[in-house]
């Protein structure tokens, strides 16, 4: 990564309360960083993960085959919920 790349150039402000204070520095120095460094570091780690647990997903290969074959088939027609979505809406009324 270049320099240029790794730049920080956005600044991001928070509130703590004396206790939340005082674990993130006691954190930071178990790992020999300063509060801010590990708080950056912890928060980018905590944002990687969300991100990855809501747009990617494993599944093995006899659960793709039924993910498949549920999506290959007709959808089902459900009488009740049919009726329900012909109705006019309520706030429409």
């Amino acid at each position: 990564m270049s320099v240029k790349e790794n730049q920080k150039t956005e600044k991001f402000d928070i509130r703590l309360s004396q206790q939340e204070d005082a674990v993130i520095k006691q954190a930071a120095s178990l790992q020999c960083t300063s509060p801010t460094n590990f708080i950056r570091q912890q928060a980018v780690v905590a944002a990687e993960a969300v991100v990855h647990d809501q747009t990617c997903f494993m599944v093995t290969n006899e659960q793709w085959n039924f993910i498949e074959q549920a999506l290959n088939n007709p959808a089902r027609v459900l009488p009740n919920l049919q009726k329900k979505l012909s109705l006019p809406d309520e706030w429409d009324q």
